[in-house]
């Protein structure tokens, strides 16, 4: 099955989050980052169109390696993705038509935008930093209209603190400082992963139904977690038997909002991500002594439908924090992932997909 790269050049090409959405709502264009070293922060973000013509850059930034600038579609012609301003995280939405940046603001991206609603998190190193913003004077969880602009807090840092010890959980310094914040497709919940003493491998995921205020906790949570639909999640189930994470014990599955396992999606993997029907799942096998595979699933099958060979580099992988992270197409028809290209005297990496149209069928 042939594997097409979005862009090739002296540079390596990077996609963002596992899940993220590569592709405009109306699929007409990818959005992807460059970079000519991966061993330092500069970084482009791109467009193109999905039929791989009229590349332009759009703007430049400064990040790591690791979901690169995160960049994502909200709308047609809006995206998001992060950057690092005065060594301070700060993300930026942009219209891409017309090259004007909509809103900066210092706070830590989320995974995406649901019904036109972005989250966001911030802890204490954000507090008096966007002057622009009076309505950001907490910690906790925002969420912001990309039509309206109007910012609202939903989930303050006492919310989250009294969410865990309420589930029986210990918070840490770093509790209130969450990370991968995603709102369910009815933007009504968010979840959040916590880092909390009682859970030190795997951390804790926690959820708040917006209308309600009731709270959900998944000690020691599936990793990698996405939305499944409005109430239960998709996320890789891991063991950890006291000397390192097992690759060849993990599966997809999906979960309630409190843990409880509902079925098998698909087999190994560590990020993963779910077509947009959910008949069809992916994941890669990103863990340590192995090459990063990407594997496609049909929704209960453990075994592979097809495999996505990647070579094995444990530097560029692990030092450098470059992950497959696979993601589907707006159509289910297109598997997105970074492939590693190791050698030649350079450190190199390519965002890629692969036509599997033939397999899920049309």
């Amino acid at each position: 099955m042939e594997i097409k790269k979005i862009s090739e050049g002296e540079y390596s090409t990077l996609l963002g989050m596992n899940g993220g959405m590569v592709e405009s709502p109306d699929a007409k264009r990818i959005v992807y980052a460059r970079k000519y070293d991966l061993e330092k922060s500069e970084t482009e973000i791109w467009v193109c169109d999905r039929n791989l013509e009229n590349h332009r850059k759009v703007f430049d930034v400064s990040c790591g390696n690791h979901n690169g600038p995160s960049a994502t579609f909200i709308t047609d012609s809006l995206i998001v993705f992060r950057d690092s301003e005065d060594n301070l995280p700060v993300f930026r939405i942009m219209d891409i038509d017309t090259g004007d940046i909509k809103y900066k603001i210092r706070a830590k991206e989320s995974h995406c935008a649901e019904n036109g609603k972005y989250p966001f998190s911030v802890s204490k190193e954000f507090i008096d930093k966007n002057p622009d913003y009076p309505e950001i004077d907490k910690c906790g969880i925002y969420i912001l209209d990309v039509t309206s602009g109007k910012i609202e807090s939903a989930v303050s840092e006492k919310d989250i603190l009294d969410m865990v010890r309420g589930h029986g959980l210990t918070p840490n310094e770093y509790t209130a400082s969450v990370a991968h914040v995603q709102l369910n497709p009815s933007a009504k919940a968010v979840m959040m992963r916590l880092g909390v003493e009682d859970c030190p491998v795997f951390g804790a995921l926690g959820c708040v139904d917006l209308d309600t205020g009731k709270t959900h906790v998944i000690p020691d949570k599936p990793v990698h977690q996405l939305w499944f639909d409005d109430d239960t999640y998709m996320a890789t189930r891991q063991f950890n038997q006291g000397k390192h994470i097992e690759m060849e014990t993990s599966y997809i599955a999906r979960f309630s909002k409190d843990g409880r396992e509902l079925e098998v999606l698909g087999g190994i993997s560590n990020h993963m991500d779910g077509s947009a029907d959910r008949k069809w799942f992916a994941g890669d096998r990103c863990y340590p002594g192995f090459s990063p595979n990407v594997y496609l699933y049909r929704r209960g099958d453990k075994n592979g439908a097809a495999v996505f060979e990647i070579p094995h580099d444990e530097y560029i992988t692990w030092n450098l924090q470059v992950h497959p992270n696979p993601s589907f197409s707006r159509d289910g028809k297109r598997l997105y992932f970074n492939k590693l290209c190791p050698g030649g005297g350079r450190y190199k990496t390519e965002a890629v997909f692969a036509d599997i149209s033939d397999i899920v069928g049309n």
